[in-house]
């Protein structure tokens, strides 16, 4: 009878969110109703409340009684509150997760962090606060596209202004180190990256002291050498894939004024992982961290170096094995297992970075060039 009477509460307490009854909410949880019931759509009063711009003080009240702002829910409504609200475009309950601790690098069952939701949904506020709270490194800088020697006598004519930052992505794998990746804008009203580079998978050439023409730093997409066994995988359109999933594969920066050496040096240092000395990521304070990632991860790079920079204890969206099964190799970049597949075609074709790349490039599918709907992780047993 007393459970019965409890979950009577907690039920009652989710139905005043709704009424934004914020008076009642803390009544009913005086009373001992708990916070994390959940309803037939999967959503917690949490998630409830930041679907709804209106219910600001009620998602600001459940935070300040003790909700998890991390709670994860699978399905129809996946993903945690930062994710419903990233997706809504509520920017000012967005800041406030963030603020009481919201993991901006969970994934929700389309394999997108909150940033990449409010990228696709066009949202750049809500963008912009997400950068803001994690990125290593933002600022204008001037990108270099014209011969050296044109640049060097006319800078104007060869060069854009663009808006750049140093962020981590989600993390499928929350013991291994966070991975970076750089998002070039055109503009700050723009949601979403005109160009976005997996630091983990590209060089760095930065400018030699010696250097007596404006400094700059060249970025470049690494290539992969495939060799024996996977030089038998390539065809035709494993071929037409890879120069798919390559465009933008370099590209050359320079600081915003010209010769401000140190604007190039912090953005060179935030693309090997260490954030600028005067705005380090705000989620690194806010976040408590558990034990440092096993050593054979510390030597993917780049990565967060920062000794706060621990993975953090969250409930992710997957099961608890990342899987040790190889059924292949990316048939884009030759690199990674297979480990995805494309809806609604269903051809296990590669990583999910890759086909993700494609998936937001409207490519279509590598193997049968299908429009891609989702993108689903594959996980063995």
């Amino acid at each position: 009878m007393g459970q019965q009477q409890s979950q009577c509460k907690e039920e009652l307490l989710f139905q005043q969110v709704g009424y934004n009854d914020v008076e009642a909410i803390k009544s009913l949880r005086r009373e001992g109703a708990g916070l994390e019931w959940v309803d037939k759509l999967g959503r917690t009063p949490l998630i409830s409340a930041c679907m709804n711009e209106d219910l600001y003080d009620v998602a600001k009240t459940l935070l300040q009684l003790g909700s998890n702002v991390n709670a994860y829910r699978s399905g129809r409504n996946s993903g945690t509150p930062l994710h419903h609200a990233a997706k809504r475009g509520l920017v000012n309950t967005v800041k406030l997760l963030l603020s009481h601790g919201a993991n901006p690098l969970v994934l929700d069952d389309n394999i997108q962090t909150a940033l990449e939701v409010a990228r696709a949904e066009g949202h750049s506020s809500v963008v912009r606060a997400i950068e803001n709270h994690t990125c290593l490194f933002s600022g204008w800088m001037r990108e270099l596209y014209g011969p050296s020697f044109l640049e060097f006598f006319a800078p104007d004519f060869f060069s854009r202004r663009v808006w750049v930052v140093v962020v981590p992505t989600g993390s499928r794998n929350p013991a291994k180190p966070f991975r970076l990746e750089l998002a070039v804008y055109d503009s700050l009203k723009d949601a979403q990256p005109r160009m976005e580079m997996p630091l983990w998978k590209a060089s760095l050439d930065e400018p030699k002291p010696s250097s007596q023409s404006d400094d700059s730093v060249m970025i470049a997409k690494n290539s992969t050498n495939l060799s024996g066994r996977r030089q038998g995988r390539q065809s035709a359109f494993v071929s037409q894939a890879r120069r798919w999933a390559q465009v933008d594969r370099q590209m050359r920066l320079a600081a915003e004024r010209k010769g401000d050496k140190k604007q190039l040096k912090w953005f060179c240092e935030a693309c090997k992982g260490t954030p600028q000395p005067m705005n380090p990521p705000m989620f690194l304070q806010t976040f408590e961290t558990t034990s440092a990632p096993p050593q054979s991860a510390m030597n993917e790079m780049p990565m967060l170096n920062h000794p706060a920079m621990t993975p953090v204890d969250i409930s992710l969206p997957s099961a608890n094995s990342e899987g040790t099964k190889e059924d292949g190799m990316c048939v884009i970049c030759a690199d990674a297992s297979s480990e995805a597949v494309c809806v609604p075609c269903g051809h296990v074709a590669g990583c999910v970075s890759c086909l993700k790349e494609i998936k937001n490039k409207k490519m279509g599918c590598p193997v049968c060039r299908a429009n891609i709907d989702q993108v689903i992780k594959l996980y063995h047993v």
